[in-house]
């Protein structure tokens, strides 16, 4: 089960469910199926296995109804499935509660930055929701920034509250996964006092598209056998699998569970491979596109205000 956050009409934010070429509001087809859902997936997370079960039983009702009549109403007979390509989709988790990032999670890019391959999770996190944009949205450089680059990455989506959580157990606490793309002005880290400014370099504005989608955990067996690729205007950067991982996932979910509180919505961005270099300008697309998840593309621009 694939999950978005879309736009039916400019400014409205409603849970999707996508299946095939469509888009359908969750909780109107629920309403119609005689279940009730959540319209937002903040609401969705935070009910856990609750509204995952619920979303299960519409889900079956709704490919049959598409595949009848191609198209989903609600009790008043208004249609509320979408072509997906007429839909705008926002970062599937709009407004996270904590977005935490790994750096160096792949010995390729470790070893083209030049640094040595950490013995621990080396975590860092961005802040508020500020930093999240969705697929096909615009990705701002800083104006003082002149080496403006990428780093596609899988995510994490956490789906409970939890705290020191051993990592046979990990997998329990995830609700899924999404692509995300973990933006950075590397020239900006250089300091005086022999220490790197991450908060210059990660935490600007839309410095995180996410999506195109929450895929469910169940529909991903193995999140370390997952072919990532990124491509600039078309051109492949970054091809890699999440199994050159050098931390797991469960192993990323332990550690930062032995230090903090997790919640429901809450973003782990494991880490980018090698290739994730080359200063983007005005006008480039950046497209990340992982197996069983979809295709999450950005725009840069120059920054509007």
């Amino acid at each position: 089960m694939r999950l978005v956050t879309f736009e039916p009409a400019p400014g409205c934010e409603r849970l999707g469910l996508w299946i095939g070429e469509k888009v359908v509001d969750l909780s109107l087809a629920g309403e119609t199926c005689q279940r009730t859902l959540p319209s937002d997936m903040m609401t969705f997370l935070e009910h856990g296995e609750s509204a995952i079960s619920a979303a299960r039983e519409v889900t079956k009702q709704i490919e049959d109804l598409l595949t009848r009549t191609g198209k989903v109403t609600d009790i008043l007979g208004r249609v509320i499935s979408y072509n997906l390509a007429e839909t705008r989709l926002r970062a599937p988790v709009p407004r996270p509660p904590k977005i935490l990032c790994l750096a160096l999670n792949y010995k390729a890019h470790a070893t083209e930055a030049n640094f040595v391959v950490p013995e621990k999770p080396y975590v860092f996190i961005k802040p508020g929701f500020r930093p999240v944009v969705g697929t096909n949205d615009k990705v701002f450089r800083p104006p003082t920034s002149q080496y403006f680059t990428f780093e596609g990455e899988l995510a994490v989506v956490i789906g409970q509250r939890c705290r020191g959580v051993k990592k046979e157990k990990a997998y329990d606490v995830v609700a899924g996964y999404t692509a995300v793309n973990d933006m950075s002005a590397r020239d900006l880290g250089k300091t005086n006092i022999n220490q790197f400014d991450w908060f210059r370099v990660k935490a600007f504005d839309s410095s995180l598209p996410m999506g195109p989608c929450l895929t469910l955990k169940d529909e991903i067996e193995d999140p370390h056998n997952l072919q990532l690729v990124v491509r600039v205007n078309g051109q492949i950067t970054q091809e890699a699998s999440t199994g050159d991982m050098i931390f797991s996932i469960p192993e990323l979910i332990e550690f930062i569970s032995d230090f903090i509180t997790l919640d429901p919505g809450d973003i782990i961005a494991t880490g980018t491979p090698g290739g994730s270099k080359g200063a983007l300008n005005a006008g480039d697309q950046v497209d990340v596109e992982i197996e069983k998840i979809g295709t999450l593309s950005s725009i840069v621009a120059e920054r509007e205000w």
